[in-house]
């Protein structure tokens, strides 16, 4: 991996990280969720759409039924995984669903990639991957058992896990609209939020009184989010392009380090010694990554 694709990828793990924090700090019940996470993605279309003009009409891409596929495919995969993990940080701590959502979506991902795409990591490339992934395990881990009670880590840890099987399944797809279909990562993103947003649509305004209530009460973080998730996002598209998926997965999970220690700060959390082993051996699995 070059400097300038891990550049990518951890430059897109600090927007994630972020826009992750602000979406916590908003999280609600379900009429709430579908609204928050329709606004947010009503500004990423806003913000999206001018790039992805401007990319076709430089580079013009025709359409065929595969690429429609892939893009409907990534779309309702995302408005799943959206809507899951507002559910999980509504019923658990950041500290609990973050690390599992993040360590277990690389840990499939990587996995689909082999078997779906064909990628063989190499044995240092290999060594990267069980260091970051055996990084963001342990942080998963690691949590304080006084601050969390059972039940509600092990909601967590559900919520944690089901959305790591969304981010697996939509980096997937999106793997191999990119590299096997050739479809350019701006216009190929932008299409699959439209298609997201169109579907969540018709259940979000039928509740017009909690689209006013989020855009009232909230209307900063729906701007973090809808700007921050878009643009992390297509780093990691970006990045795509100049290495394979393996790699690109489990190095972008270094936002679990960003996140542990901004959580930390944001929302009041502590960190331990566990967690900080934890964010060792992410940097070492990076490290390792960067010179496979």
């Amino acid at each position: 991996m070059s400097a300038t694709t891990l550049a990518l990828v951890l430059a897109g793990a600090l927007c994630h990280a972020l826009w992750n924090i602000a979406a916590k700090r908003v999280a609600s019940g379900a009429a709430s969720a579908v609204a928050f996470v329709w606004l947010f993605g009503c500004v990423s279309l806003v913000f999206a759409t001018p790039l992805a003009l401007w990319t076709w009409h430089r580079q013009p891409q025709h359409f065929d039924g595969w690429m429609w596929a892939a893009a409907l495919g990534s779309g309702l995969v995302h408005v799943g995984y959206s809507l899951v993990l507002q559910r999980g940080y509504r019923v658990a701590d950041f500290a609990v669903v973050y690390p599992v959502a993040r360590g277990s979506g690389p840990l499939l991902a990587v996995l689909g990639a082999v078997l779906c795409l064909g990628e063989v990591p190499s044995a240092l490339g290999c060594l990267g991957v069980a260091l970051v992934l055996g990084g963001v395990m342990l942080t998963a881990s690691g949590q304080q058992a006084a601050s969390v009670d059972a039940s509600r880590r092990r909601l967590g840890v559900a919520w944690g896990l089901l959305t790591g099987l969304c981010i697996a399944s939509y980096t997937v797809i999106d793997g191999w609209a990119i590299k096997s279909l050739g479809m350019a990562p701006l216009l190929f993103y932008t299409v699959g939020l439209a298609m997201r947003t169109l579907a969540l649509a018709p259940w979000a305004l039928r509740r017009p009184a909690a689209l006013l209530s989020q855009a009232r009460s909230h209307k900063g973080a729906i701007l973090v989010v809808g700007l921050l998730s878009p643009l992390a996002y297509s780093l990691v598209l970006f990045a795509l392009q100049r290495a394979p998926l393996s790699y690109v997965a489990p190095a972008r999970e270094v936002s679990m380090l960003l996140g542990t220690v901004l959580g930390a700060r944001l929302l009041k959390e502590a960190l331990t010694s566990r967690q900080l082993l934890a964010a060792a051996l992410m940097l070492i699995g990076v490290a390792g990554l960067a010179l496979a």
